[in-house]
């Protein structure tokens, strides 16, 4: 009796264990970079994307005038995903809450992030029930070096389909 007891629970124990496998990639397009395109101030123009580290499984998008330092994105259905060399997936997080601001910073985290990403005739889309308002540039932020920019969102800035660059 007793070693059937103990059979069923190893037998319980192994079913409830975790299997785990790499991701796969099911990439809905080719890589592409990010860049900024359409600001009133130029020095805000030309300009792409990268994930600087600021935590454990946590970026902050910024960006770069270096095309070398950015980091390619791709959509995953519609999932906006960064590969930055590891096999967990890293994806926008548009909005991250900021109750004491007018504007909300943008993230590449570790997960898919966010969904209703689209390559449309605007570039870059995405569509919140919540009213997104377009892209803010901020030439400064307290944890960055001084030659990077961070993102934002809530004020026009657009990533046209020519700034998608392969």
């Amino acid at each position: 009796m007793k070693f059937l007891a103990s059979l069923a629970l190893l037998a319980s124990t192994v079913a409830a264990s975790p299997m785990l496998y790499p991701r796969q990639s099911s990439n809905s397009t080719q890589s592409f970079y990010l860049k900024t395109s359409g600001a009133s101030n130029d020095n805000h123009n030309n300009l792409y994307v990268y994930a600087y580290h600021t935590g454990a499984g946590f970026n902050d998008a910024v960006l770069t005038s270096d095309v070398g330092t950015a980091s390619p994105a791709f959509l995953n259905g519609t999932h906006t995903q960064f590969d930055l060399g590891t096999s967990f997936p890293w994806g926008f997080k548009m909005g991250v809450q900021n109750n004491y601001a007018a504007w909300e910073s943008v993230q590449i985290n570790v997960g898919y992030g966010d969904d209703d990403f689209a390559i449309g005739t605007t570039g870059l889309e995405w569509s919140a029930q919540d009213g997104f308002g377009g892209w803010l540039v901020c030439d400064w932020y307290p944890t960055h070096p001084s030659s990077s920019t961070s993102t934002a969102t809530k004020s026009p800035l657009f990533l046209p389909p020519a700034a998608l660059s392969t």
